[in-house]
């Protein structure tokens, strides 16, 4: 069962920080592009609250183990951000935030990226906001988080 722990504002609060957690989803082979997305916003003073792209598993005792960090990640962030295109876990993310009531921000390339293999009502979900746009900008990112977060915890 998904259960949110605490609104961003209190969690903010509790431990001091003045922005928030996030969540980072896309492929495992897009992990160099993350990791300096997460470098950006953790210069920024955000935190990952769980670095997945370092695991390497084989079993499926580990593979269990990592679906639960990773749900426990979604779960523990103020914000999921989705670099699409995707992995396989990626949509799982997403719907977990979404039940969850977690801001999602989903960057793509262009709107062919966003769309392919097909639309994905959940991409316009109302609590998904889209940044469409060439190059990965961890400034508009971590503005739109911003937004994101205070607007959660309103």
């Amino acid at each position: 069962m998904l259960v949110p722990l605490e609104n961003a504002r209190k969690r903010a609060a509790r431990v001091g920080r003045l922005v928030g957690s996030f969540y980072l989803a896309t492929r495992k082979d897009r992990a160099a592009e993350a990791d300096r997305l997460v470098q950006a916003l953790n210069a920024q003073g955000w935190h990952r609250t769980y670095t997945w792209n370092s695991e390497t598993v084989a079993t499926p005792e580990e593979y269990a183990r990592v679906a639960v960090a990773e749900l426990d990640g979604v779960r523990e962030a103020d914000v999921l951000v989705v670099l699409l295109p995707g992995g396989y876990g990626t949509h799982v993310e997403i719907g977990a935030a979404l039940a969850l009531g977690k801001p999602v921000i989903i960057h793509a390339f262009d709107q062919k990226t966003l769309e392919t293999p097909y639309p994905c009502v959940f991409h316009y979900h109302p609590g998904v906001t889209l940044l469409i746009s060439k190059e990965l900008d961890a400034t508009a990112v971590s503005s739109c988080m911003g937004r994101c977060v205070s607007a959660d915890s309103a």
